[in-house]
């Protein structure tokens, strides 16, 4: 309603402003600091002028469109893209892509639910990005690690392969089977094995189970050079020797790195997988049904 009366009597009000002004002038000498009280028809043609004085100026030329961040995003990936357009390209291998932050994570920093086509488009422009050689653009590739997702498989791969004994000679490793987990440490001496606290053959009733808890100390000729100590839980028997010989595995190669090859040939570096097969509903076992009879 104002504005209307602003359109229609735009003319008086600038009149009944500037008199206003010439009463400020003639009382006080400035335009400014007036202290008595004027009439209240004055007041609101001064609160009505504000309309008309210009107002700042957005930051960003997407402040007007629906989703601001994301659009400014796209602005500066394609401004860092014209300005790189002629560095020097890599050669990416592109069964090893590079992996970026999920779409529920960027869309949780933007603050903003990106569509699957947005975020196709982020990645899109990134990729064409992360192709710069790194040296010729070290704040380019610094800005684009805060895209990057990490790599949590490739990280504990890094830190088990960089793993050494501590100043002991005590190395240090998690094995697992089915159900069981075991924390097994090993030490050189004269091939003592301990599974928590009590000797593997007092621990392990059965000949097959202790074999296999030894395997991987028999396979590279160590028995007698390591003591073994392992603490283990959960699963049966059979889980837990497979358990403890997956740990023992993987402290070797942390004291002899050579005998890798040789332990995964034997198929005894990578966790078995296997585990038994839940039961299911109207049979008998996982598999086995119930014997039909027919009356």
């Amino acid at each position: 309603m104002l504005k209307s009366f602003l359109r229609r009597n735009t003319y008086n009000i600038q009149t009944k402003f500037l008199n206003t002004l010439f009463l400020r002038s003639v009382f006080t000498g400035s335009t400014t600091g007036f202290k008595l009280p004027l009439p209240p028809e004055f007041s609101q043609i001064e609160d009505a002028i504000e309309v008309f004085k210009p107002s700042e100026q957005p930051a960003s030329i997407s402040y007007f469109t629906a989703k601001p961040h994301y659009n400014d995003l796209l602005i500066y990936l394609d401004e860092l893209f014209e300005k790189y357009r002629n560095a020097p390209k890599l050669k990416r291998d592109k069964n090893s892509p590079t992996l970026w932050i999920l779409k529920d994570h960027l869309s949780s920093q933007l603050g903003l639910k990106l569509k699957s086509t947005q975020y196709r488009n982020i990645t899109r422009k990134l990729n064409r990005l992360d192709i710069v050689v790194p040296e010729t653009a070290p704040k380019l590739h610094d800005f684009l690690e805060l895209f990057r997702r990490i790599d949590l498989e490739k990280k504990k791969k890094e830190l088990e392969a960089n793993k050494t004994p501590n100043r002991y000679g005590v190395s240090y490793a998690v094995g697992k089977r089915k159900e069981a987990a075991a924390q097994v440490w090993i030490v050189e001496g004269d091939g003592k094995v301990f599974i928590n606290s009590v000797p593997v053959a007092d621990y392990f009733s059965l000949l097959k189970d202790r074999e296999t808890v030894l395997y991987p100390l028999n396979l590279v000729d160590s028995l007698n050079k390591y003591n073994v100590w392992a603490k283990v839980k959960g699963g049966g028997t059979s889980g837990q020797a497979g358990a403890i010989a997956h740990g023992i595995t993987k402290n070797l190669i942390i004291h002899e790195p050579s005998l890798k090859p040789a332990l995964r040939k034997a198929k005894l570096v990578t966790r078995d997988i296997r585990s038994v097969e839940r039961k299911k509903p109207g049979l008998a076992k996982a598999r086995k049904r119930y014997t039909w009879v027919k009356r």
